[in-house]
């Protein structure tokens, strides 16, 4: 394992490096608009990158978008106004698909991910591997586990490499909203939830957590969101810290935040340990950057592989690893998640370790939910 390869700063410059002038989705801002340049009528969309806004063009044809093309490298851009608005026209680009391959095993781009020492290896593994189905498939969940642990650490990773992932410190409804053009939202810390909003997250936690596909807003559509979103290919994880942490606090948490239907849809898993890496104060990034810009690449066409294959587990789920009637629903989850452990494994053995591993940490919550509301009694 490369030190570093993982580093904040590595990641930041690689993004640079490689993305620098590129916008993808993620940087899209508005629906199909129909605006003025140079008193000639164009129809096209807004992208925002950093400080900067962008106008890009659509296809002449009608049956095609320019959206199915991006990511695009910007080659040319002159700018422009429109409504007191100053923005970059894009008037040349290429399309930059990334290639879709299996460039090296789901093994090795697991253990590349937040490479980094933790007191509690095996339920690091696991966390890495959960997060990373998340993004290249479709499950609900929540993490809980003490401060320290690295909760962020591995969200952020796969974000930087592959996109579409969103994480929502603070969640307001209208936050949440905006962001379901990415496929992968995490709910990080939800305590702070008003009246309003609390009620209308408990209405689509029950659609997420239902794996419905599609999701109407509770308001209409503005600028900015559309009415109806498809997400039949949307993942939803919830982070967040022990009971004990907030009661002690007063503050409210998940668990009582919501009715028992909410969260009856996202299965939990409580995770020990912390990181144990001492992160070097300065180090050559250019020089990590440089010399493992392979690894990134073959990095994300693996994940982007994975995203769009299907797998099946090599291996069977033991019998003793159960879900009775109540938490039914959260079997779809612990299963798919069982898939690519089966994927992540080198033999049998290392298979149901990690599968009995992952129930305990199911079952551990359980029990440790149950020990804090006695005491918030």
């Amino acid at each position: 394992m490369v030190k570093n390869l993982m580093h904040n700063d590595s990641l930041q410059l690689f993004s640079e490096k490689l993305f620098g002038n590129v916008l993808s989705i993620e940087n899209l801002i508005s629906k199909k608009k129909a605006i003025k340049i140079y008193d000639n009528k164009n129809y096209g969309y807004f992208f925002e990158k950093g400080k900067d806004t962008f106008f890009l063009e659509d296809l002449p044809e009608q049956d095609k978008s320019v959206l199915d093309i991006l990511p695009i490298v910007i080659k040319t851009k002159v700018e422009t106004d429109y409504n007191k608005n100053v923005f970059y026209n894009i008037t040349s680009y290429n399309s930059v698909k990334i290639p879709i391959e299996k460039r090296m095993p789901f093994k090795e781009t697991i253990d590349n991910i937040s490479n980094f020492k933790h007191t509690k290896p095996n339920h690091w593994l696991l966390y890495k591997i959960m997060t990373v189905v998340g993004a290249i498939d479709r499950v609900n969940y929540r993490a809980i586990a003490k401060r320290g642990f690295g909760k962020d650490c591995v969200v952020n990773n796969v974000r930087d490499l592959i996109g579409s992932v969103s994480n929502i410190y603070g969640a307001t409804f209208a936050k949440l909203e905006y962001s379901l053009k990415h496929k992968f939202l995490i709910l990080n810390e939800m305590g702070n939830l008003k009246a309003d909003d609390k009620y209308n997250m408990q209405q689509f936690l029950l659609a997420t957590g239902a794996f419905f596909n599609k999701y109407t807003k509770k308001s209409r559509a503005t600028e900015d969101t559309l009415e109806e979103y498809d997400i039949s290919k949307t993942s939803l994880g919830i982070l967040y810290n022990p009971p004990m942490d907030y009661i002690e606090k007063g503050q409210e948490f998940f668990d009582i935040m919501f009715t028992k239907a909410v969260a009856n849809r996202f299965i939990p898993f409580y995770f020990d340990g912390l990181l144990d890496e001492k992160f070097d104060a300065e180090f050559d990034v250019e020089k990590i950057v440089t010399e493992n810009m392979d690894i990134y690449k073959n990095m994300i066409s693996t994940l982007l592989y994975f995203k769009n294959n299907t797998i099946k587990n090599k291996y069977d789920i033991p019998d003793d690893v159960a879900f009775t009637e109540k938490t039914r629903r959260y079997e779809r989850t612990f299963l798919k998640i069982c898939d690519y452990i089966s994927e992540y494994s080198t033999d049998e053995k290392q298979y149901y370790e990690l599968v009995y591993e992952l129930y305990d940490c199911y079952k551990k919550y359980d029990s440790i939910l149950k020990d804090s509301l006695t005491r918030l009694r």
